[in-house]
């Protein structure tokens, strides 16, 4: 049984996930077997879902979607808000978002299945396949430590225009057909500013650093590694196997139908370039407002949550890679400074009491949010993907766990 601390609430969002849980209590285990309304299943969750999400994404305005799949079949299925403020298009399942720090997953996985195929070993330096990075230090560094955020690499990476004119004064410009960095900085680019690094942060593999820079290097390691693009690579080899329809890595000015744009509350003094809602309130935070998105490895990936959820079903079904390689990536190598939380291969590992270990990531690139959680030993799934990152997303996670626990689908 849950002990509520009520000195600890302060504010109607605490009061309305403690109702939530609280509801939550009344049942110790789940229904199986779910009816669908048009799409919606009327599970025993619910009720306790909807409660925390109606309130955080309003009908009128951005939102987000959250799925919950047990045993490879949707019990929880509600989209909130809308995808696109120009059309009033409503957010679905089949919208597409930016997968923010998700996009890890994919690329860890690939990582790994070119180490099953023989063609890398993440214990690989990386000078191995970065000769033209002139520190020593590159030979210490490993591709493992890429995937656990622990090379030591400090971030130099362009955040803003002061910060381009102050790398284009030392490199050539790799920009593609156009002059704004936000859209189109190559990943190359970006690359560079390892290329003259003369010293590291910390020892390679002593640290977590949540911000790790190093994940620029993964796209051009897979591309020298198998002689393909990234992307194609990535869509036979990822995507294609897994069922996968609706994931792309983004592009500068490439538009799909049914993808979303992100947005944050406009601050009055918004570029007039930049898209603001009819009301003034909301102003587009995506791509093209922020500097990240064509970092693919990293943060690149769109895609909807259904076809998320079909990468899930085949992830953990062993379609993609071995258990072996999926052991690795469960697996805690460095604490985070998270109470419970360590980092495996690209994603955070939950050892919280009272719950069985999870994976997950939370994070938000602009105006777009995620919220992914899998409990691999209860074959127990959600997401929560979000146009709107102005609020609590580890909230939102506790919120989800405990309801999910209090209704029995992650007991021993």
């Amino acid at each position: 049984m849950h002990s509520l601390n009520f000195k600890s609430i302060h504010s109607i969002f605490d009061l309305l996930i403690i109702f939530a849980i609280v509801i939550g209590l009344s049942c110790c285990r789940p229904s199986h077997t779910c009816h669908t309304d048009h799409g919606v299943p009327t599970c025993d969750i619910t009720h306790s879902l909807d409660s925390i999400f109606i309130n955080i994404f309003p009908g009128n305005e951005p939102g987000g979607i959250a799925t919950v799949m047990l045993d490879g079949k949707i019990i929880y299925n509600h989209a909130f808000g809308v995808m696109d403020l120009s059309t009033g298009e409503q957010i679905t399942d089949s919208t597409l978002f930016n997968l923010s720090s998700a996009s890890k997953i994919f690329t860890s996985v690939a990582l790994l299945k070119l180490q099953e195929q023989g063609m890398l070993n993440l214990d690989d330096s990386l000078s191995k396949y970065f000769p033209e990075f002139k520190g020593e230090f590159f030979n210490n560094i490993t591709v493992r430590h890429i995937l656990t955020h622990s090379s030591g690499l400090p971030d130099l990476r362009p955040r803003n225009e002061n910060d381009w004119q102050k790398y284009l004064s030392s490199h050539k410009s790799l920009f593609v057909i156009g002059d704004d960095y936000r859209l189109y900085g190559r990943e190359e680019g970006h690359m560079k500013i390892f290329q003259n690094l003369e010293k590291l942060e910390f020892e390679p593999g002593t640290h977590y650093q949540r911000d790790d820079a190093s994940y620029i290097l993964v796209a051009p390691l897979i591309e020298r590694v198998t002689g393909m693009e990234f992307d194609s690579w990535m869509d036979e080899n990822i995507f294609k196997p897994a069922g996968m329809k609706e994931a792309f890595y983004y592009k500068p000015d490439f538009k799909m139908h049914k993808m979303a744009h992100a947005y944050k509350k406009s601050e009055g003094n918004t570029d007039p370039n930049t898209y603001i809602s009819a009301d003034g309130q909301w102003e587009e935070y995506d791509y093209g407002e922020v500097p990240f998105f064509l970092i693919k490895a990293d943060r690149g990936i769109y895609t909807s949550a259904r076809d998320f959820m079909q990468w899930n079903r085949a992830l953990y079904s062993g379609k993609i890679i071995s258990d072996s390689s999926m052991q690795a990536m469960a697996t805690p190598y460095l604490k985070t400074g998270i109470p419970f939380v360590s980092f495996g291969l690209g994603s955070a590992v939950s050892n919280a009491p009272n719950f069985p270990p999870k994976i997950y990531h939370l994070n938000s690139n602009g105006g777009f949010a995620t919220v992914e959680a899998t409990w691999p030993s209860k074959r127990l799934n959600y997401i929560i993907f979000a146009n709107r990152s102005d609020w609590d997303l580890r909230k939102m996670a506790n919120a989800m766990d405990s309801i999910l626990l209090s209704k029995g689908y992650l007991n021993n």
